[in-house]
């Protein structure tokens, strides 16, 4: 599958798939993977790297206890959210999970990996009760399984849909289909010996959000009712950001250059797991790489700096995570149509 899916202009939508997540400690217990905290084992570093080519990120860990520690340790992935979302989404919002090209080394050594789908209504597990109308939860993949909702009696159709597992909505009348969330984790057994730090790193393929419009537009943007607010909120677009924009999708007379079109995307990285171990984060690196000069980025970060043409990067120590990140990168390419 496609890591890039596009919306046309009246479905842009500001809520970007998010990549992965910080190594949190995890249990599978009834209702799903519960992240936990830990409280003998600190994250003394981590150097994160985000682009939307590739991800990396090494992490190093110490067990302050004086025993050997052995946990559970998931990565999360991002949920997949149904509801509110046009059929046609669907279908490309579950991603190939393998087609991001996971890779986990623990001291330098390959780390085997298992993955856990957990299905969801308004965070709860719901795994046992798909099974026990006999659906399965990755209900994309199940053939006829569209036929099997439409065939449920209008009685069965209500009552699924007030138990929360279906939806009635952006369907035809009558129609239903799945509204349950898909909770995805990469885990691995991980044993931290007594005093002794160890290294974890992790790269792969990010999945991107995109649009081939904007809502940054001035046309849009000074509508009340445009998402341009999230855009403030969620990537901290700036009036600088704005004025680069402008330079390169407006003629000097002020009219939009057809020549031009653009092209956003979006990635997204959970940051707020780091919190679970014992302490503050000792030295946290971020580096942000835009790819391209002429493509313009925007996140929220306290004091990020331009480190070369296409790298932004900020160190922090002792740090906490607040909020998880979003980045927002826009390109305005040449349009075929343009004159």
């Amino acid at each position: 599958m496609n890591s890039l899916w596009f919306w046309p202009l009246a479905a842009v939508a500001l809520a970007p798939l998010p990549l992965c997540a910080n190594d949190t400690e995890a249990n599978v217990a009834l209702g799903g993977l519960i992240f936990e905290q830990n409280d003998h084992i600190s994250m003394d570093s981590e150097d994160l790297y985000l682009s939307l080519d590739r991800v990396r990120v090494r992490y190093t860990y110490t067990n302050h206890s004086d025993k050997p520690i052995t946990l559970l340790v998931a990565f999360p992935l991002p949920d997949v959210p149904l509801e509110d979302r046009d059929p046609e989404w669907i279908e490309a919002a579950y991603p190939d999970w393998d087609a991001i090209d996971m890779k986990t080394l623990v001291d330098g050594k390959p780390a085997g990996l298992m993955r856990i789908d957990i299905a969801k209504v308004n965070g709860v597990d719901v795994d046992k009760r798909l099974k026990e109308l006999g659906w399965p939860a990755l209900f994309w993949k199940a053939s006829g399984f569209a036929d099997r909702l439409k065939a449920l009696s209008a009685d069965d159709k209500s009552a699924l849909v007030a138990e929360g597992l279906l939806t009635t909505y952006n369907v035809t009348d009558g129609d239903v289909r799945p509204a349950w969330t898909i909770s995805t984790s990469f885990v691995r057994t991980q044993t931290f010996p007594p005093g002794i730090p160890i290294t974890v790193e992790h790269s792969y393929t990010p999945l991107q959000g995109g649009s081939v419009a904007s809502a940054l537009d001035r046309e849009i943007r000074g509508d009340t009712l445009d998402p341009y607010g999230e855009y403030v909120s969620r990537y901290c677009v700036d009036q600088a950001f704005l004025r680069g924009y402008d330079r390169k999708r407006y003629l000097p007379s002020g009219k939009v250059d057809d020549r031009v079109f653009p092209l956003e995307n979006w990635i997204g990285y959970k940051l707020s797991p780091g919190a679970n171990w014992k302490g503050t984060i000792g030295r946290f690196r971020l580096t942000v790489d835009k790819g391209y000069p002429h493509r313009l980025v925007s996140l929220c970060m306290d004091g990020i700096t331009k480190v070369s043409p296409t790298r932004f990067e900020v160190i922090k120590t002792d740090y906490e995570p607040d909020r998880d990140l979003d980045i927002l990168f826009v390109a305005l390419l040449p349009s075929e149509g343009g004159q």
